[in-house]
Parts: C-alpha cells; structure tokens; sequence
C-alpha cells in the first residue's frame, strides 16, 4: 500500500513537472533611471563644506527575469552603472583653483528575488523586491583627474528593497519602473569606512520570450 503512494506521488510530479517548466517566461530588458546618494556626508555635503557635493545623476542597466508561474515568485539578475558627480567652490584661501569638479562611478553587478502580488486592472503587476551585489566603487577624480592619495577602487558586497510594477505595453513586451533603496557597501568594509546609500528610480524596457 505505502509502496503504491510513492509510486503515485513520483508519478504526479513528473507530470506536472513539465507544465510547471514549460510556463515559464523568461524576461530580458534594458533601462535607467536616476540615482540619488543618501548617504554617508562626506558626500552628500557641499564642496564648500568639506563634502563632494553629490546630487541626482544617471544610471543605465540591465535586467533579467524569469516568471514561474506555479509560485509568485520571480529570480532576477541585473547590472547597473551608476554615474556621481558633484561640484563647487573650495576656499581659495588654501586652494590655488577654488573650482572643483568631483566624479566617480559605481559598478553593480546581482541578483536578487521579487514577490508578484495579484495583478492590477489596466495591465499593472506590482511587486516588492530584495536585491543583492556585487560592487566596484570606482576611484575619486578631480578635475578629471585620479591623482588623489589613496584612491583605489573598492569591491564590497551590498543590498537592497524595492517596489516596483510591471505595465503590459503589448503582449510580448513590458515596461518594469522600480523604486529601490540600496546600501552599496553593506559587508567587506575598512574600520571607519560609512556605508554608501542611495535611492534609485528606474525604468526597463523587458522582452518576454517563453
């Protein structure tokens, strides 16, 4: 009897194993948005007060999906370039040239897990989103230039949440606009080294392929 259960059991779920692969839609996309820096101070402040003055810039990217359909469950993997500057005037009192251009860029590259929740009239699908990396702060430049003492690239590991929905445009293709917060280098820090924060709005272009 036990031995005709198992049977019964391995059998249904090679039956529906198919469907349940079969289903899935796979999500391919490319998009940008904006990235405003949060923290630490040093630099959000204003160049005049010892910060490197980092306001809303631009970040460009792209984005991978795969809807199950069995679990309201969507995997996804992303890169995402993200593009700081700042700008001001230093003392000239101690500075020869008292204008100052900063920049630098940040290097995003992750995974991460979305919660679908029941859709929406009108084609919306909204969703909340847990994200992890891997990111490349890149080095400090002046003036357009990097020769500033101890300026290095610097690799750590971060994360992030979101809300975010999907608009059906046509069938076969999307627009996915998400708001997240993220913490860019949560783990892998030097003693003293603050965490980097920023909020993102973002829009993707995805293509839906079964």
């Amino acid at each position: 009897m036990k031995k005709n259960y198992v049977i019964t059991i391995i059998l249904a779920c090679l039956l529906f194993l198919p469907n349940f692969t079969s289903a899935q839609l796979i999500k391919v996309g490319a998009g940008g948005g904006i990235t405003q820096i949060m923290a630490p101070d040093g630099l959000t402040k204003e160049v005049s007060e010892g910060g490197l003055g980092y306001s809303t810039e631009w970040n460009v990217g792209l984005i991978g999906k795969v809807d199950l359909s069995m679990l309201p469950i969507t995997p996804k993997v992303f890169i995402m370039y993200h593009l700081l500057s700042g700008s001001g005037e230093l003392d000239p009192i101690y500075y020869g040239e008292p204008n100052v251009d900063y920049s630098q860029t940040i290097l995003e590259i992750g995974a991460g897990l979305q919660y679908n929740f029941i859709p929406l009239p009108a084609g919306f699908d909204p969703y909340i989103a847990l994200d992890l990396g891997y990111t490349s702060i890149g080095k400090l430049s002046a003036n357009d230039s990097e020769d500033i003492p101890f300026n290095e690239v610097e690799s750590r590991f971060g994360a992030g949440m979101g809300v975010g929905t999907e608009v059906t445009i046509i069938p076969l293709i999307n627009l996915d606009l998400y708001l997240s917060y993220k913490m860019f280098n949560l783990t892998g820090k030097d003693d003293g080294e603050e965490t980097v924060s920023a909020v993102t709005l973002d829009a993707f272009i995805l293509f839906n392929f079964l």
